[in-house]
C-alpha cells in the first residue's frame, strides 16, 4: 500500500530522493560510487569561516593624552647611596602604566647613569623598569641614574615604588639595606 504526503509525494519516493542527495557507498564523493552513469560525481567544497586578525602590540606605546592636552614630559631621576663598598646593584621601579611610559622601550628606554658603573636598563612596558649598575670594583657614590618619562598628567614620586633588588659586595651578595634610593621628579 503506498501513502501519499500531502504535498503529493509518495513515501518511497521520498526516501528515493534522500538517498540520492545524501550520497550512497562510502559517501565520501570522491571517486566511483558504484553509480557509472557518465555524470561526474558532485564536489563538496567548504565554506571558509569567518577569520579574525590580531591587533599588533605596539612596541613603543604612546600616553594617551589628558582632555585637551599632551603627554607631560619629565624627568625621573634615581639618586643613590651607599654605607658599604658595593660592586653591582640592581633596583627595579614600579609604575602605573595609566599614568604613563618611560620614554623608549626594552633596552633602549631613555636613562642615563652619571657616575662609576656600567648601566643596564630594561622598561617592560606594562609597568617595571630593571636598572642595574655595576663595576669590577668598588662604585663610586653617590651615583645618579636620569629617565625620561612621558606621562599622561603630571607624576611625582610617589607614583613611582622603588624595590633594591640585590648588591653586589667582594664579589658575594650583600646586603640591600646598605643601598639607598631618593627618587625625584622633574
Amino acid at each position: 500500500m503506498m501513502r501519499t504526503l500531502k504535498s503529493g509525494l509518495t513515501i518511497g519516493m521520498l526516501v528515493a530522493a534522500m538517498a540520492l542527495t545524501s550520497g550512497c557507498g562510502d559517501n565520501d564523493n570522491s571517486g566511483d560510487n558504484g553509480n557509472d552513469n557518465g555524470n561526474p560525481n558532485p564536489q563538496r567544497t567548504a565554506t571558509p569561516a569567518p577569520q579574525r586578525t590580531a591587533t599588533p602590540a605596539n612596541p613603543n606605546p604612546t600616553p594617551t593624552s589628558t582632555a585637551g592636552g599632551n603627554p607631560v614630559a619629565q624627568t625621573v631621576t634615581f639618586g643613590f647611596t651607599s654605607a658599604a663598598a658595593i660592586q653591582a646593584f640592581q633596583v627595579r621601579a614600579a609604575y602605573q602604566t595609566a599614568d604613563g611610559n618611560f620614554t623608549g622601550s626594552i633596552d633602549a628606554v631613555a636613562c642615563t647613569l652619571t657616575g662609576s658603573g656600567l648601566l643596564t636598563k630594561n622598561d617592560n612596558d606594562t609597568g617595571l623598569l630593571t636598572l642595574s649598575v655595576a663595576n669590577a670594583s668598588a662604585l663610586t657614590f653617590p651615583i645618579s641614574i636620569a629617565c625620561s618619562f612621558d606621562a599622561t598628567s603630571g607624576i611625582t614620586a610617589s607614583d613611582i615604588t622603588v624595590t633594591v633588588q640585590e648588591v653586589t659586595v667582594n664579589n658575594a651578595p650583600g646586603n640591600i639595606a646598605d643601598l639607598t634610593v631618593a627618587t625625584t621628579i622633574s
